[in-house]
């Protein structure tokens, strides 16, 4: 046998043995990798099962954002069993139940694995007026949601934006109150409640005294231009005399008075 031949027997000998040394390597590299995962997933079971990863009560429930309710109104909103493992809990359906309630517009909720403990940023729905609906009382937002007066603690002051009272409001009078408030509270003439309670005539207290708007159409904008143009009356006509003002038909506004004294 060549020198060659012995050298080339050499590097063989030497490649399988680094062939054999490559192959227990990754055979135990599998070894521990299987046995990271058993450890990894054992720990998670663990984790998932502990004691320690359950909401047990309301103290692990943070909220945030709320002006007008408190966080025991917030609590009883939340439909939450206790004591429950968190990761069971769907923050979906906590966020719809709490976004049905009518004083709640939005809700974002996360929940924290350690410490454990659920937050709720609440944002509110504003009051823009007070609102009667049958015989309760509440207060209506912009998009003309009716919050009842009992959702609110008798501690809680609500100020609405606006000075405006509605009387007989109802569900139907959502897209009209929509148009109808920024309206209201831009008119030329002063106007403190709207009463809503015979369809057929939208009466709005002002200024000027009671105003019969007829019903709410396309042409209510144009019967508040109409009212602007009576802001003399006063000056020509003793309040207390007015009745009522008569703007179901705003191309012929009319007055009508109590009889005078002398007459």
């Amino acid at each position: 046998m060549t020198d060659s031949d012995l050298m080339s027997a050499e590097i063989l000998k030497r490649q399988r043995q680094t062939l054999r040394h490559q192959r227990r390597l990754k055979a135990w590299q599998g070894v521990w990798r299987f046995l990271a995962l058993c450890g990894i997933t054992g720990g998670l079971i663990w984790s998932f099962s502990s004691p320690h990863v359950m909401i047990r009560g309301k103290s692990q429930v943070k909220i945030t954002g709320n002006r007008l309710l408190t966080e025991s109104q917030i609590q009883k909103m939340l439909e939450i069993d206790y004591p429950q493992y968190i990761w069971q809990l769907s923050m979906n359906q906590l966020r719809e139940g709490l976004i049905t309630q009518p004083p709640i517009e939005e809700v974002y909720l996360t929940r924290q694995l350690l410490p454990t403990k659920i937050t709720l940023i609440v944002e509110e729905r504003q009051p823009v007026a007070k609102a009667v609906v049958g015989n309760q009382t509440g207060f209506l937002d912009e998009e003309g949601v009716w919050i009842p007066q009992t959702f609110y603690s008798a501690e809680t002051k609500v100020i609405p934006a606006s000075s405006l009272q509605v009387l007989g409001f109802d569900e139907p009078y959502r897209p009209y109150w929509v148009k109808l408030y920024p309206l209201l509270t831009t008119s030329a003439v002063k106007i403190t409640v709207v009463d809503w309670r015979d369809p057929s005539n939208l009466i709005l207290k002002t200024e000027l005294g009671m105003v019969h708007f007829g019903s709410y159409g396309d042409d209510f904008l144009q019967k508040l231009a109409a009212l602007a143009k009576l802001r003399k009356l006063p000056s020509q006509v003793s309040q207390e005399r007015i009745i009522y003002i008569d703007l179901s038909n705003p191309n012929a506004p009319s007055v009508h008075l109590k009889d005078s004294p002398s007459s």
